[in-house]
């Protein structure tokens, strides 16, 4: 039996012991029991779906994937991106962060995982890719492996879709290295159907004087579960994460991210923000850790939320370790239901009750926004926000409105009572 054999076969064991949480805080909210599904798979009647949403939806996607990955097929563009079967690539694997006994979903994408897709950037070389992720009836499963060398520049977009009419799980392992003076970007942009729970994992080591931001947002899925563990790895590196949030209906979002400082003069943070409308939650749990040795580091947590209908909810618990006394860090948060008064004298100004929402809603998400520098994405991101404020819906791709752009592009700076004129 191979290293890989040995790899599945710890994980099955690790899926089936594990228990699902061990934190009451988490049981008492989440459940992702009953939603994986079967794993069975048809590819002929997979690839005629995912074919059918790409001719259905090619304008509005606004732009060309080097790779559309589905639970049993895949479309590849790109010669820096290798698509395989995971017991083809045990290189990776032996050097995988995620092991089987941390978590039991991140032991269940190990055990039934049918994708090992690996990206590298060479030394020096400026890349930039956009991946669609497109589930079908059966769960997708993936592992990303993403390589950026010493000196390189990457951008990676993700957009993940599903197009399931039977409930169904989406689950990505991220594993991200970047070399020494290297700059990563990951933006990810998760707009998954109502039949569709989200299981997301991501760990990360980064080099000297090295940036990786990692931008997320979440406005797909019935119910939405991430682990992510950032780790400014090594001296005068730098960590950004920003999470988006965006709720209708009864979803739920339980995101759970870490940043670690282990480098000296390391630089982490971690921002949230959540608007919620109708009876959706979300949990965010933000812990920064400062390590022993990481003198000089710098870290900070903020979480914000926002509640738009009196039967949204959200939790925000930030916390912090800090083992060295050498340190910036700081954490917060805050969470407050829109203000009434300003809701009417808005819609006393003749602006609609969406308008106002809008208004609201740019102000608060446009900076995080703002931090996906691929314009294509953050362009799908604002119709995504715009189309689910409208409408409360999700897991569509909506046509595109040129009118909606003000709202977090360079217009956003302007007096804005300019665009109120936009809703009369």
């Amino acid at each position: 039996m191979g290293y890989y054999d040995d790899f599945v076969k710890q994980a099955t064991e690790g899926y089936a012991k594990i228990p699902e949480e061990t934190n009451e805080l988490y049981k008492r909210h989440h459940s992702v029991v009953g939603a994986i599904g079967s794993l069975d798979s048809n590819e002929q009647t997979e690839n005629a779906a995912i074919t059918k949403f790409l001719e259905q939806n090619k304008g509005r996607l606004r732009m060309d994937f080097d790779a559309v990955i589905g639970s049993s097929c895949a479309i590849l563009n790109n010669k820096s991106i290798t698509i395989g079967r995971p017991q083809d690539s045990e290189d990776l694997f032996r050097r995988m962060m995620h092991n089987n006994v941390d978590d039991k979903y991140a032991a269940f994408v190990n055990a039934y995982s049918r994708r090992a897709i690996s990206i590298n950037i060479p030394k020096g070389e400026t890349k930039e890719i956009k991946l669609l992720f497109l589930n079908h009836d059966q769960p997708l499963l993936s592992h990303v492996f993403m390589n950026a060398a010493e000196g390189a520049k990457a951008k990676v977009v993700e957009v993940y879709a599903s197009i399931s009419e039977k409930p169904s799980v989406m689950a990505t392992i991220h594993e991200i290295t970047s070399g020494d003076s290297s700059n990563f970007e990951l933006d990810a942009i998760h707009n998954e159907n109502s039949r569709t729970t989200l299981l997301s994992f991501c760990k990360n080591s980064i080099g000297t004087n090295a940036n990786l931001k990692f931008n997320t947002f979440y406005n797909g899925t019935s119910l939405s579960r991430v682990r992510n563990v950032m780790n400014a790895t090594s001296r005068t590196s730098r960590i950004e994460v920003n999470e988006v949030i965006l709720g209708s209906s009864s979803q739920k979002f339980d995101i759970a991210s870490q940043i670690l400082n282990q480098g000296r003069e390391s630089h982490a943070s971690l921002e949230s923000k959540a608007v919620l409308m109708d009876t959706s939650f979300c949990l965010m749990k933000g812990f920064a850790r400062v390590l022993k040795g990481a003198s000089g580091a710098r870290s900070f947590v903020s979480e914000r939320g926002i509640l738009l209908d009196k039967g949204a909810r959200v939790d925000g618990l930030p916390d912090m370790s800090v083992d060295e006394s050498d340190v910036k860090a700081t954490h917060s948060s805050a969470t407050a239901p829109v203000d009434e008064e300003t809701v009417f004298y808005l819609m006393s100004k003749g602006i609609p009750e969406v308008g106002v929402k809008k208004l609201i809603v740019s102000g608060f998400l446009g900076e995080s926004i703002s931090k996906m520098h691929n314009p294509e994405a953050r362009n799908l991101a604002i119709e995504l926000i715009n189309h689910k404020l409208e409408t409360k819906q999700f897991g569509a791709i909506p046509d595109s409105n040129p009118e909606n752009a003000w709202m977090f592009g360079e217009e956003r700076e302007k007096d804005m009572f300019e665009g109120h004129y936009k809703y009369r």
